[in-house]
């Protein structure tokens, strides 16, 4: 068992052994030339994960990487046994850029989770004997320079042509311009020579005679590249990021094509091109000392130098441009800033806007730097301010400060001023009605203005993160209009009971009935036909028992004696009645009744009459066998209770039981919106961060407007980002709408509020503030009730003026409180009327005349809000102006251009890409970018 345990151990040993991950390195060799680069390979073998490291820093050389890792498979069958490994392998070309031992440091990256370390590797690069080879010169037009001023230099590279002594062959300068090795280092020339290389040229070499080094002049191959740089620091120009490495040609050797034995040179003329050609066979590195020109860099003197100065060197103007310049305080204004000049354009910086006092004392400015493109000599930059305040007549001239180093003296430009107009922002004007705890109840105008302001009070409790769904209509009001009329019925019943069955006979119950008749009878025909009625009542039959025509007991047909002979039916009809319910002792009875003879005295006929009704119906209780469906009421009173329970109970359900229903076609959220992943903790940090935006920014309106719609924006974000997230709550989109309205957007405003009168369309809120926006925007919330009063009939014109009416109505003073007005009207007048029968009398009309009036108009109000057409549109324009498009993209004619069109509402139609088609309330129809609207209900399909 043990030697059991010590093998499996042992090959799980194994098995994790050959499972772990090896790191190798190696180097190309270990010996090389200044210039000439060497490979470092790094292998990963069986590796499940790993960080690739990052290439090691080596002074004195070159590091970068040589492409992309590569990966590999090996598989192999030992004793048939099968092995798999897997590596990838990572190459780095390092090239030294002097003599001497260079240590590759050790890299140290993660395999498998764990930290891992290479080994460090030493390398030699020694430099090849150049000689008169190669010379290497830069050449400067100044003596001096200063810092960041523009240099014109000119790098010349001379190469000794390459002479075979063997052939006597030259190559020509193409030639040994194509030995100039990729390792070389261009420096402040690469950018030139890349722009030469997309364009597939090169410099050109020309013959020449120069001086070898040693007095002699020799032949050179001589090339030039010009190019400006500008020095960063001060001190002697320098060239140590240039080093041209050329591979010179020892020898040369004829190459012949594998085409060339299927062509004979005679066929070419001797010169075949698939024959053999000279080709360098051999070569060495050599590096050219660079020599430079004695240009001195000047710093650029810090005496006199202004305070925005940011390092600019050359001459420069500067210009400005303002949108748009007529604004309210705190809008933002797009500031666009052009300069021009004579220095290296993509290293002017923009000018310091917040450091510049005469700008921020009147204007919000961003203060982190700004980034600029070029276009031509000029750079362009563009930001954003925000004016604090009306009143506001001009942005001041913006100044640029740069170093002229011809006058070797620092210069300040400026823009011309830029005229706007700043007015008092009426949105930012409201914060004076947020939250009605600010205002004076004492002061009857202020509270009058406030009604036609609107309510731009937030909601900050836990519940506007919780999703609501979409009220249906609220049906509860039936329940007082119904309700009260038959409480009052009911009532009255009670009240007048007696009179009501003195004047209702029917109202009584088959056995009162029956002892009423035999109390009212004058003799025995009366008292059997009222026994007669009764049993029928009871055991309401629908079968006749003996046939029309069958004969009667006298002997006589219904042709002889028609009223007696219906007499006798009836009678034989009940007794069977009675013996078709098993009621047999009872039959027989009232057939021995039936038959007696007139001659007793009715009194005591009445009274053997009573008795037997008293029998019949006793029985008729106890047989629970009957088959002839019973009546079950009570003698004599008349039972409203449970039928008036009932009713109130199934009007309760009706108007408080309904669902909350969605419009056909409606969603809650739009389908194509990218749904933002929060969780409850990030929910609620949101929205404490946007309400205290929102109410910062409110506190900030009147003293400084730009940092206030700053703030307003920033809870605008926060409170899109809830909506992102999937949260639909009336009072989170009302938040949002007035943070948007707070900040001039009507649109988006708009377009929240009407979403939040969606999930709850009689908020009053929500009302209130969506009239006040679109008032605003000159627009309508129109209810589809018609396009045109002047074509529709005269009837039906007044109808859709008066329900216009009511809509204008009831969004002033909200559809609750009419709701609640009918209720208490209702109330009110059916009580006064209950109130007048229960009690003694009392001038009715002369307390009950007003809630009826009031009851009357509110249950007309509310019968017209609640049938209110469905309005077809479900979108909201957003953008100031649009432009109609024939078709989707703005190579299509325009249809129609709307000026101020924010807040209007349409019809979405289609959508294709990144267009949408809509038709306006006045029927136009056309393609308008998805941009400028906010879809508020999706569309029906």
């Amino acid at each position: 068992m043990k030697q059991l345990i010590t093998t499996i151990a042992f090959t799980a040993l194994l098995v994790t052994a050959a499972s772990a991950a090896n790191i190798e390195t190696r180097l190309s060799t270990r010996e090389t030339y200044v210039g000439s680069p060497i490979v470092l390979q790094l292998s990963i073998t069986d590796a499940g994960d790993y960080d690739q490291p990052a290439p090691p820093v080596i002074e004195g050389c070159e590091v970068r990487s040589n492409g992309a890792p590569s990966q590999s498979t090996r598989i192999a069958f030992i004793n048939g046994r099968r092995s798999e490994s897997r590596s990838v392998t990572l190459q780095y070309l390092i090239t030294p850029r002097r003599e001497g031992t260079f240590t590759i440091p050790a890299m140290t990256f993660e395999v498998d989770g764990k930290t891992v370390a290479t080994e460090p590797q030493r390398f030699v690069a020694t430099k090849s004997e150049t000689g008169d080879l190669m010379f290497v010169e830069i050449e400067g037009g100044k003596d001096k320079v200063f810092v960041g001023e523009p240099l014109d230099l000119t790098l010349k590279v001379w190469i000794k042509p390459f002479r075979d002594p063997e052939t006597g062959q030259t190559l020509s300068e193409g030639s040994m311009w194509n030995r100039i090795s990729d390792s070389t280092s261009w420096g402040g020339f690469a950018n030139r020579m890349k722009e030469m290389y997309e364009n597939n040229q090169r410099p050109g070499g020309q013959e020449v005679l120069r001086d070898d080094g040693r007095g002699n002049e020799r032949a050179y191959y001589q090339y030039e590249i010009n190019a400006t740089v500008y020095p960063k620091r001060a001190g002697k120009i320098d060239a140590d990021d240039v080093q041209i490495v050329v591979n010179y040609p020892t020898a040369l050797g004829r190459s012949r094509s594998p085409l060339a034995r299927f062509f004979d040179d005679d066929m070419f003329g001797g010169s075949s091109p698939f024959g053999s050609r000279m080709v360098v066979t051999s070569s060495r590195p050599i590096v050219g000392d660079v020599r430079v020109d004695a240009t001195e860099v000047l710093p650029v003197p810090t005496a006199g130098r202004p305070a925005d100065y940011r390092g600019a060197v050359g001459r420069y103007q500067i210009a400005t441009q303002a949108s748009p310049t007529t604004v309210d305080a705190g809008d933002p204004i797009t500031l666009n800033i052009g300069i021009a000049g004579t220095g290296p354009m993509e290293l002017v910086q923009a000018p310091p806007l917040d450091e510049l006092s005469e700008l921020t004392a009147d204007f919000k400015v961003a203060d982190e730097p700004l980034a600029g493109f070029v276009r031509a000599d000029t750079k362009l930059f563009s930001t954003t301010i925000r004016p604090r305040r009306e009143g506001i007549k001009q942005i001041p001239a913006i100044r640029f400060s740069f170093f002229d180093p011809e006058t070797e003296s620092f210069q300040t430009v400026k823009s011309e001023p830029i005229k706007i107009t700043v007015s008092k922002s009426e949105s930012l004007a409201l914060d004076a009605i947020v939250g009605h705890g600010r205002r004076d109840d004492s002061d009857s105008a202020t509270e009058a203005v406030d009604r036609s302001l609107p309510d731009l009070t937030n909601h900050s409790d836990a519940s506007v993160l919780v999703s609501q769904s979409p009220r249906g209509p609220s049906n509860w009001w039936w329940a007082f209009v119904i309700v009260p009329p038959i409480v009052w019925l009911a009532t009255a019943a009670a009240k007048y009971r007696d009179a009501l069955i003195h004047w209702l006979p029917s109202l009584k119950s088959p056995k009162s009935r029956c002892l009423a008749a035999i109390e009212r009878a004058k003799d025995q025909e009366a008292m059997n036909e009222a026994v007669v009625d009764f049993v029928l009542a009871r055991n309401r039959t629908r079968q006749s028992l003996v046939h029309p025509r069958s004969k009667t007991p006298g002997g006589l047909t219904s042709e002889s004696n028609p009223s007696a002979t219906r007499r006798v039916s009836r009678s034989v009809e009940a007794v069977g009645s009675l013996r078709v319910a098993g009621m047999y002792q009872v039959a027989n009875e009232v057939e021995s009744f039936l038959a007696k003879s007139a001659t007793e005295q009715v009194q005591i006929l009445a009274n053997s009459a009573a008795e037997l009704v008293e029998r019949i119906d006793a029985e008729i209780r106890a047989n629970r066998k009957t088959r002839v469906k019973t009546m079950k009421q009570k003698d004599r009173a008349i039972n409203l209770t449970r039928p008036l329970a009932l009713l109130f109970v199934a009007l309760t359900v009706s108007a408080f039981g309904t669902k909350p229903a969605v419009a056909e076609g409606v969603k809650t959220l739009d389908s194509t919106a990218t749904v933002v992943q929060l969780s409850p903790t990030q929910q609620q940090t949101l929205l404490s961060e946007a309400t205290d935006a929102y109410t910062n920014g409110i506190t900030k309106s009147h003293a400084d407007a730009a940092s206030a719609k700053e703030l307003l924006e920033t809870a605008t974000e926060k409170y899109q980002l809830l909506v992102d997230s999937g949260i639909q709550n009336a009072d989170l989109f009302i938040n949002l709408g007035n943070a948007y309205l707070q900040t001039g957007r009507l649109g988006y405003a708009i377009a929240n509020y009407e979403r939040a009168l969606q999930l709850d369309p009689g908020n009053p809120q929500a009302i209130k503030n969506v009239a006040y926006a679109d008032k605003k925007t000159g627009s309508q919330r129109r209810q589809d009730i018609g396009r045109e009063m002047g074509n529709i009939p005269t009837l039906a014109s007044s109808v859709l003026r008066v329900r216009s009416w009511n809509n204008a109505f009831t969004s002033f003073v909200g559809a609750r409180p009419v709701t609640w007005l009918l209720a208490l009207s209702s109330i009110t007048f059916w009580g006064l009327l209950i109130l007048r029968i229960v009690f003694r009398p009392f001038p009715l009309w002369k307390y009950a005349a007003v809630p009826l009036m009031l009851l009357l108009l509110s249950l007309g109000s509310v019968s017209l809000t609640q049938t209110n057409p469905q309005p077809t549109w479900n979108a909201v324009i957003v953008a100031d102006d649009v432009s109609l498009r024939a078709g989707d993209g703005d190579q299509f004619d325009s249809v129609l251009s709307a000026a101020s069109s924010q807040g209007q509402r349409v019809e979405m139609l289609a959508t294709r890409g990144d267009w949408t088609q809509i038709r306006t309330d006045d029927g136009h129809v056309g393609w308008v970018h998805v941009g400028d609207l906010e879809v508020v209900k999706s569309q029906k399909t």
